[in-house]
């Protein structure tokens, strides 16, 4: 491939800022990690649960006997196994249960939209889907997919010891689908080696020990869950469980992070803004003692809201602040910022790529754009999925060739970045119609594309609207069917919210709705969110 040609003083500097080769344990993966601790360390506290505490070889133990009958029935390398499990004791059984067995896990919410489920379970055929209770086979399942209630597994006499051949380097760990511009789900399909680069980073930079403990409260179908429930098990440290659907419910952050001593935690920077609101005023900090690294990621973290971090924490308690970024078709992140409490910038980076990561920042001729200058950002190195399962052309179209690593490929992230003079990556924004709200990824086409089933719409276009104090609520604009049945606008709008809950999941359905005459276009054709925004945004309709 030709490229156009680029001073070599910059090619130099690129090569600095990507000069992250490390080591890493290329020829093991996290179950073989795992197993080690619990060798070292079998009484050891690793599960905090809603009233026990489980140990290491307890969770072992478990995990053992479902590996053992997932094996006994076929699962191996490159199988996957469904799981449908709320956030418990049992979700972690599943999770290392199935990468004992060397398969891959898909994890599921059964509070999706039926149809959303019925989707992902044709496109990945699972041999295999792990469930709690043993009342009923869910009316879901492929007839060809085998059901394993984890109860049904207590009363039989099962092996509990480590199998000998685990998964390898090169094997799927997960599946995990995102949302897709077509609005069909596309499954990310992710080895263990890229996760270990990942969670060994993670221990370099951020080490931790057999005193701390993570918070698990990311859901599971998201992949920044994944480093919440690994990292722990390969270091000797714990983890505490937060009960499902408190995910937004800054009390019970609170209470929990104080009875176990919680010490290493994630937030979406909406839902960091809802803690620091709720601890704010005539608090008592020393409850939250125990924290040491508070990690941010999927939206943009303000300076505001970083400032108003470290205006809640005095220095003394020596929290950190951690920007991260990535999307999950790179191993969950792929840069980080530590956010100094003296040196907040009008914009937070997204950082520095991480070990083995190489970011490119390209022209649309795939130039490398000047420092400061705005390309579209791509990923190299050890972290790249695999690819999207049953997708080919669009694992083509996504993970191209690199020309500036011959035999390597890149992805195409699709977002906006430019390099600053530090060497780190400052965020742009997104060049198509992909947003991330409460850091969870969103196709606004999937969302339109839903509205336009309704026979009350005519014509429809999404966005995001902002807030008088920063809050951003996903937006639907709406010309009316002429021809529907006459009704008032809360009832339609009742009738809409439970037709989209038949296509998306909770977080993709519109919270405000705004009826128009008409809509603005650019010069391209395409609408102009932007212009919707600004002559309509304050004049939105919630139910």
């Amino acid at each position: 491939m030709n490229l156009p040609p680029v001073e070599n003083e910059w090619m130099l500097t690129l090569r600095g800022f990507n000069d992250t080769a490390a080591a890493y344990s290329e020829d093991t993966t996290l179950v073989q990690q795992f197993e080690a601790r619990v060798a070292e360390q079998p009484l050891a506290p690793a599960v905090y649960g809603k009233d026990t505490v489980y140990s290491y070889g307890e969770l072992n133990r478990a995990a053992n006997r479902l590996a053992h009958i997932l094996r006994s029935s076929g699962a191996g390398s490159g199988a996957i196994v469904a799981l449908m499990l709320e956030r418990s004791f049992d979700m972690l059984v599943g999770v290392f249960g199935v990468l004992k067995a060397g398969a891959a896990y898909l994890p599921l919410d059964e509070q999706s939209p039926p149809v959303r489920l019925e989707r992902m379970l044709a496109d990945s055929s699972p041999g295999w889907i792990i469930t709690e209770g043993i009342h009923s086979r869910p009316p879901i399942l492929p007839a060809t997919t085998e059901w394993v209630p984890l109860d049904s597994l207590t009363d039989l006499d099962l092996p509990e010891t480590n199998l000998p051949d685990g998964p390898q380097p090169g094997d799927l760990a997960y599946v995990i689908y995102t949302s897709g511009s077509t609005g069909d789900p596309k499954g990310v399909l992710m080895e263990h080696g890229a996760l270990v680069n990942r969670i060994e980073w993670m221990q370099t930079q951020f080490p931790i020990t057999s005193k701390d403990i993570l918070f698990q409260k990311t859901v599971y179908t998201f992949d920044v869950s994944v480093w919440e429930l690994v990292w722990w098990a390969t270091t000797g440290a714990a983890v505490c469980l937060l009960p499902p659907r408190k995910e937004n419910d800054p009390r019970v952050f609170v209470r929990l992070i104080e009875k176990t001593g919680v010490s290493v935690v994630h937030f979406v920077p909406s839902v960091l803004r809802l803690f620091l609101e709720y601890i704010g005023s005539g608090f008592a900090l020393e409850r939250l003692r125990s924290l040491r690294y508070v990690f941010c990621s999927g939206e943009a973290l303000t300076a505001p809201l970083a400032r108003q971090f470290y205006d809640t924490f005095p220095a003394e308690y020596g929290v950190k602040l951690i920007n991260l970024y990535g999307p999950t078709e790179a191993a969950i992140d792929v840069t980080y910022h530590v956010c100094e409490r003296n040196s907040l910038e009008q914009q937070i980076p997204i950082g520095r790529p991480i070990d083995n990561i190489r970011l490119y920042v390209l022209r649309d001729d795939l130039s490398l754009a000047s420092i400061g200058e705005i390309g579209q950002l791509y990923i190299s190195g050890t972290g790249l999925a695999r690819g999207y399962l049953n997708q080919p052309q669009l694992t083509q179209e996504k993970f191209v060739p690199n020309p500036y690593e011959p035999g390597q490929r890149m992805y195409r992230t699709g977002d906006l970045a430019a390099w600053n003079l530090e060497g780190e990556v400052l965020y742009a924004g997104r060049e198509d119609d992909q947003i991330k709200l409460r850091g969870l990824r969103i196709e606004l086409g999937e969302v339109e594309g839903a509205l336009l089933r309704s026979v009350h719409v005519k014509a429809a276009v999404a966005g995001v609207r902002t807030g008088d104090a920063g809050e951003q609520f996903l937006t639907a604009f709406v010309i009316a069917a002429a021809n529907a049945e006459p009704l008032p606008d809360k009832e339609k709008l009742k009738i809409m919210r439970a037709e989209l809950a038949l296509y998306l999941p909770a977080y993709a359905i519109p919270t405000d709705f705004i009826w128009i005459d008409d809509i603005p276009l650019k010069p391209n054709g395409k609408a102009d969110r932007s212009l919707l925004l600004a002559l309509h945004g304050r004049k939105a309709a919630r139910i």
